[in-house]
């Protein structure tokens, strides 16, 4: 027999039992069925062009598998930055925040189950005119290896080296006369520890390099900027490796030269153009001292 003495602690413990089961209920993150639930409010929100944002960032693979390309586009989810977007959709749960959106005014914010919505407006945000990652085709380009062209393959085997290889090489790319990993054309590369995903162009120096990559009537802004980086996973243990370097040429002249050093990481350069208003010729040159494990990637855009 349970001593009576004892039943006067009954009645706290079980408002205990009780609180604790509100705050794990609160705070356990949504299951994949409420994700699910919430692609309709998010596609309601969303107007074309808008970024949809995960916090906290661990949370995005499952908003990606819920709500699909069409809210989150590859060209959205493995962006350079936040820079170019006016305005976005973050996604919050467990009272979190993205961090890349400090700054941006709230327009709107509603809640939606146990997710909190909210429309930001970027403050600063910059107008692209021409992003040069989404003309990696032939009609917009023409690439060479020194002064060989590389020529366009729309339909080149895909392949990539797994957890610790090369990143996915697509199927539509320009294949260049030195090999299977000397070419011009779009891929995913891991960005650092985090292992943020970054949408840029392949462009490794090649034997008979440099590697230049000339895209025809471009629209200008005032600069052409941009990013450049490797696979986290490829660079993190080379030492004493030579730099890559690009150069960025509007109708023959040089702009300047970005000089990327391993331990950079993503890093971005960008150049003032003079010619804003413009179209031209724009070059962008691709080159090292060595080839050996120089998996240079780049993005870049006129704004």
């Amino acid at each position: 027999m349970p001593d009576k003495r004892l039943l006067w602690l009954a009645v706290p413990l079980a408002g205990l039992v009780e609180l604790g089961a509100q705050h794990w209920v609160a705070h356990r993150a949504p299951h994949v069925d409420e994700w699910a639930k919430l692609r309709e409010p998010v596609a309601a929100l969303r107007q074309a062009g808008e970024l949809v944002v995960v916090a906290p960032g661990w949370a995005d693979p499952l908003a990606r598998q819920a709500f699909g390309d069409a809210l989150m586009p590859l060209r959205d989810v493995a962006r350079p930055d936040e820079s170019g977007y006016a305005r976005a959709i973050e996604v919050s749960i467990l009272g979190e925040r993205a961090p890349e959106l400090r700054g941006w005014r709230t327009v709107a914010e509603a809640k939606s189950g146990r997710f909190t919505l909210r429309t930001l407006e970027n403050p600063k945000a910059e107008r692209v005119t021409f992003d040069f990652v989404d003309h990696v085709k032939p009609d917009a380009l023409a690439v060479f290896e020194g002064t060989q062209p590389c020529a366009w393959n729309a339909h080149a085997p895909v392949s990539n080296g797994s957890l610790g290889g090369n990143p996915t090489f697509p199927a539509q790319r320009f294949m260049c006369p030195g090999g299977e990993w000397f070419f011009a054309g779009v891929t995913v590369i891991d960005d650092d520890h985090e292992y943020r995903p970054r949408r840029c162009i392949w462009a490794h120096p090649p034997p008979s390099g440099p590697l230049r990559l000339r895209f025809a009537n471009v629209p200008l802004g005032k600069k052409i900027r941009g990013y450049g980086g490797m696979p986290w996973v490829l660079f993190r243990d080379s030492v004493g490796a030579p730099p890559i370097e690009l150069e960025v040429r509007v109708g023959g002249q040089s702009l300047g030269v970005y000089v990327h050093k391993d331990e950079l990481g993503w890093s971005p350069f960008s150049f003032e153009t003079g010619r804003e208003g413009q179209s031209a010729e724009v070059e962008i040159e691709v080159r090292s001292s060595s080839i050996k494990d120089r998996h240079f990637c780049f993005q870049a855009d006129s704004r």
